[in-house]
């Protein structure tokens, strides 16, 4: 069953996947899938069936195994337009068992459509892009499309040769065979199965900067016609790296892959290891800087740090906003708080009657809520002070990488810093329900 009433109809508390090895054929001129995926699924609770998001994609045949032993097992796709894929067991199997499953599907990917416009795999001029958050992953591969349910992974693309087929992780080729290239992602790092990505144009995988010691990787994917542009906008990266790891902690991730599209995108996207942008993002302006910084933050934020249920989508988008802030002050160009007052007055003069802890579904990746967000984690870097606030901001992330959190669990974990900085429980909650709970905005922090 759903979990979470703002992606009705979507997810499961009944299992959670822990590994996703999926081998997936690409026909670009047709914009037709085939894969075979094999999910390592752990049951949550004792059941003798397993639900599955798998949105318009046909499948074929799955097959079952546990401890090495195959299982007896049917399945079925309910509806007319299915959007799951619910696999009979043939018995009851206890909470906690390890379930191998073989799905083998195909079909033409089809955009989920939602309050937040349609989502997942998009088929472009010349090639393919998945945006995935909050629900498009089962729009190319079966999953457990919830936060809760963390896997890694491990994706092989095969496609037209003359293109190169990008997941998240670490890549090499693994053969051309006539007109046909295959190249393999490996992602080590368990996340969500909406932040898994594929990427597929006539793109080029290059450095985008030359190795540096206390840095990741910084790879880069684009077009040879955009290369040049590309690593103008894009060189702030390693400094914008090392601020962040300064900020928050190591680099969750293995490299960081920044893939520009062949073309004009509304807005850039995270992905596990990897940020998505396109060319009208390579212009050089601060909205476009201030982007990029945005996206590479959400690697600690929202990728690493993941919320678990969506009403909480200010503990991503607050600190990756915030984020852009920090980088405004740390290359110079304005300070925190004054890149927060201008936040603050756009607020107040357009006031909301939503809560910032729950938004409601349609408004919940609205402005207001990146900038309210943002100005709550200021107004606690004004109440502990700016150097226990560092230290508490990555312990919350080193306590809480590739896990769960929630609004309840960060006041928590700011209640066990408070004393060190003076300041009182009782501080810490008006803090919290002011920001997060009341629609009215407080005074600006500090």
């Amino acid at each position: 069953m759903s979990t979470d009433p703002y992606v009705p109809g979507v997810g499961t508390d009944a299992a959670t996947v822990e590994h996703i090895a999926l081998d997936l054929d690409v026909r670009l001129a047709a914009n037709r899938v085939s894969g075979t995926a094999v999910l390592r699924v752990r049951l949550a609770k004792q059941s003798r069936r397993i639900e599955l998001d798998l949105h318009r994609l046909r499948v074929s045949r799955v097959a079952a195994v546990v401890d090495g032993r195959a299982i007896a097992s049917s399945f079925t796709q309910p509806g007319r337009a299915p959007s799951r894929l619910v696999v009979d067991l043939g018995e009851s199997l206890p909470e906690g068992t390890l379930v191998e499953l073989t799905v083998v599907y195909a079909g033409t990917p089809t955009l989920r459509r939602s309050p937040w416009g349609t989502i997942g795999w998009e088929e472009l001029t010349d090639g393919v892009l998945v945006a995935g958050q909050p629900h498009g992953a089962s729009t190319w591969l079966p999953c457990v499309d919830s936060p809760t349910s963390r896997s890694t992974a491990e994706i092989t693309l095969t496609c037209d040769a003359g293109y190169l087929p990008v997941a998240n992780g670490v890549g090499a080729p693994v053969r051309t065979r006539g007109s046909r290239v295959t190249w393999r992602w490996r992602l080590d790092q368990p996340v969500p199965a909406y932040l898994l990505s594929v990427q597929i144009g006539r793109y080029r995988l290059v450095d985008a900067a030359p190795p540096a010691e206390g840095l990741p990787a910084l790879r880069l994917v684009v077009s040879p016609r955009t290369e040049q542009r590309a690593r103008r906008a894009l060189a702030p990266q390693p400094a914008m790296m090392a601020t962040f790891i300064d900020a928050y902690g190591p680099y969750p991730f293995e490299d960081y892959t920044a893939v520009v599209a062949d073309e004009e995108l509304e807005i850039p996207l995270e992905a596990a290891g990897m940020s998505l942008f396109g060319t009208n993002h390579l212009d050089g302006s601060w909205e476009s800087e201030r982007l990029i910084a945005h996206e590479m933050s959400h690697q600690w934020f929202g990728n690493a740090v993941t919320l678990g249920r969506w009403s909480d989508l200010w503990l991503h988008e607050g600190f990756a906003c915030w984020s852009e802030w920090l980088w405004a002050e740390a290359s110079g160009r304005s300070s925190i708080t004054s890149m927060a007052r201008r936040a603050w007055q756009k607020l107040a003069a357009h006031p909301v009657e939503q809560a910032l802890a729950e938004p409601g579904p349609e408004e919940m990746f609205e402005d207001w809520v990146y900038k309210r967000g943002a100005l709550t984690v200021e107004a606690l870097r004004q109440l502990l002070g700016a150097d226990l606030f560092g230290s508490m901001l990555r312990a919350w992330v080193r306590e809480h990488r590739f896990g769960t959190v929630d609004s309840l669990g960060l006041r928590t974990h700011v209640h066990a810093w408070a004393p060190h900085a003076g300041v009182s429980r009782a501080q810490v909650d008006e803090l919290f329900d002011a920001w997060t709970l009341r629609p009215a905005l407080p005074p600006f922090p500090g």
